[in-house]
């Protein structure tokens, strides 16, 4: 007897013939509509109402080898519905099998099956978390309230800065940044303010014989920022310890002056000389 194709019929046709063969679209078929249709019947219904596949000529869908065609249209049919791990738990239950969820991925990839669910959350769903404080609320492993990391530094800690060179020291002040109530400053004009109080607005701390691990405080020493660059000009750092003195003098007389003469720019620098180096009259 003369099959009549209805719409349904070759709307289904068109659709698993995009991602099943032919064998396995026909059995997908006849459980579908209760009919006994063979693989050539199939065929020549898609041939004679102009169904394509879509694929790109030479790209084939493997053959199903693992799979039953009733296996297969099962997967099919619950894939949808369910995830990986319960997919294969329910195929191996039902056909009594040792699939693995890796087979079954590789199985819906290469027939290009989807499920459909896009891993959003859909309008009016809640999430898994909801009430819970933080991602995942609190644990064992969790800090509590008053609890102190064991890589906490101590009040006084010091360390390098690895920007300048200069000592930092862990003190009692606000941190600006992060409003925690101790902070890294440094040392040298920690231990100026701790005997004189804050540095004026304009002025920096300074080290008299050049060296920044030298926090002592009678090595240190109050200048404005100009004379701070004037003496920097000089090479203040390097020069010897007799001759600090005067460099210093020196630059501060140019600041106020307003002289900025950079070495090899201009004027070179006029630099005092000791007493063993001044030439004969």
């Amino acid at each position: 007897m003369r099959t009549i194709y209805r719409k349904k019929h070759l709307d289904f046709l068109r659709d698993g013939y995009a991602t099943m063969l032919v064998p396995e679209l026909a059995t997908a078929f006849n459980t579908m509509f209760k009919l006994d249709k063979t693989a050539a019947q199939i065929k020549s219904t898609l041939s004679s109402h102009g169904i394509t596949c879509g694929r790109k000529h030479g790209a084939r869908l493997m053959p199903c080898r693992l799979y039953t065609p009733d296996q297969a249209l099962f997967l099919r049919e619950n894939y949808a519905s369910r995830s990986v791990a319960e997919l294969t738990d329910l195929f191996n239950g039902q056909y009594g099998t040792a699939i693995t969820k890796q087979q079954i991925r590789t199985f819906v990839h290469n027939r290009g099956i989807t499920s459909g669910r896009t891993g959003q959350f859909e309008k009016g769903q809640k999430s898994w978390n909801l009430g819970k404080k933080g991602y995942m609320g609190a644990n064992l492993t969790s800090f509590k309230k008053g609890d102190a990391p064991a890589n906490r530094k101590p009040l006084g800690t010091e360390r390098i800065d690895s920007k300048d060179g200069f000592i930092l020291v862990k003190v009692a002040e606000t941190n600006l940044h992060t409003g925690a109530p101790t902070r890294f400053k440094h040392k040298h004009v920690h231990v100026w303010e701790q005997a004189n109080g804050k540095v004026p607005k304009g002025m920096v701390v300074s080290f008299m014989d050049g060296k920044k691990e030298n926090c002592d405080l009678a090595n240190l020493m109050l200048l404005t920022r100009a004379e701070l660059l004037v003496a920097n000009l000089h090479g203040y750092r390097d020069q010897p310890d007799e001759l600090k003195p005067s460099v210093l003098a020196l630059a501060k007389l140019e600041a106020k002056a307003g002289v900025r003469t950079r070495p090899g720019r201009g004027r070179p620098p006029v630099m005092p000389q000791s007493p063993s180096h001044a030439k004969e009259p």
